[in-house]
């Protein structure tokens, strides 16, 4: 016959019950964390599958933010454009206006001043910056003033033709602007023979109008430089309507990936509620039992 002492029956006791606290303890950390898990130990393949996901889930929602930001450049971009659109176009009035053999010196003279005023906005957009402070067309020169004069009509590029890409997909990338040197330095001559900046044929105009001596050249190169801002709003639509396919792909992503997450890791609450009273009856009547044997003695069976 084995003989059971009082202290193994306590320490028997105290042990149940111990266990019973450490299990209620644990359904309540669930509850509070909705989580099935806690620790990686509990399932580590489940632990290793929902790191993974967090970690798609963290990379696509960064492809989001980096689609807004360049969604934000770029329609910068495409606002620019579009005011220099506006602004050439002005000038290729005046400039129809200019070659009307009606004319005198001085209405070409007056003519003249506004397309020295036009080519002053046209640089100064062209200068533009973005919210961080980066001029739009210096390619990766972005702290570098692109356009500059020596006030004689001789025009320079300081950037470069490098032009930024900005990740916005698993496998795609986005160019968020177009360096400054194709959009506005390099437009064809009215001869078609040599390349001729924006900015040199609205100096040349304005010379041209002071002096009485306005050349049908300036028009055609007028609409050259027109063409080359469209065709560079063109692309930069483009792009825009890339980032939006590619933000309903990430969206449409991040519903999937987080749902498979969820199924992994989340917590059945009624199931674990059930759980927690039912660990609850149990512990009770564990201290309950513990309370009656701590109580007896030698005594008790006299």
């Amino acid at each position: 016959m084995i003989r059971i002492s009082t202290s193994q029956i306590v320490d028997s006791s105290i042990n149940s019950m111990l266990d019973q606290q450490a299990r209620v303890y644990d359904t309540q950390v669930k509850l509070s964390t909705g989580r099935r898990f806690t620790s990686p130990s509990e399932d580590p393949a489940a632990a290793a599958r929902v790191l993974g996901l967090s970690e798609r889930i963290s990379m696509t929602e960064q492809y989001q933010e980096n689609i807004r930001a360049a969604r934000n450049r770029l329609e910068l971009e495409d606002t620019v454009l579009g005011n220099i659109g506006n602004a050439l176009q002005r000038a290729r009035e005046l400039t129809v206006q200019g070659l009307n053999d009606s004319l005198g010196a001085s209405d070409r003279q007056a003519i003249a001043a506004e397309i020295r005023q036009i080519l002053s906005e046209v640089q100064e957009q062209a200068n533009s910056k973005d919210a961080n402070d980066e001029y739009l067309f210096a390619g990766n020169r972005i702290q570098t003033k692109p356009f500059t004069d020596d006030g004689a009509g001789t025009f320079s590029y300081q950037g470069d033709q490098g032009q930024r890409l900005v990740q916005v997909g698993p496998s795609t990338r986005v160019a968020v602007g177009d360096p400054g040197l194709d959009v506005f330095m390099k437009v064809s001559d009215a001869a078609g023979t040599a390349n001729q900046s924006v900015f040199e044929t609205l100096y040349l105009l304005a010379e041209e109008l002071d002096a009485n001596a306005p050349s049908g050249d300036r028009l055609t190169e007028l609409d050259n430089a027109l063409e080359r801002i469209n065709e560079t709003r063109a692309k930069v639509g483009a792009r825009l309507q890339s980032l939006d396919r590619e933000e309903d792909t990430n969206a449409s992503a991040l519903t999937r990936l987080q749902a498979t997450r969820s199924q992994i890791e989340d917590l059945d609450i009624a199931q674990a509620a059930t759980d927690l009273n039912r660990q609850m009856v149990v512990l009770q009547a564990a201290q309950q039992a513990y309370v009656k044997i701590n109580s007896l003695s030698l005594f008790n069976f006299l």
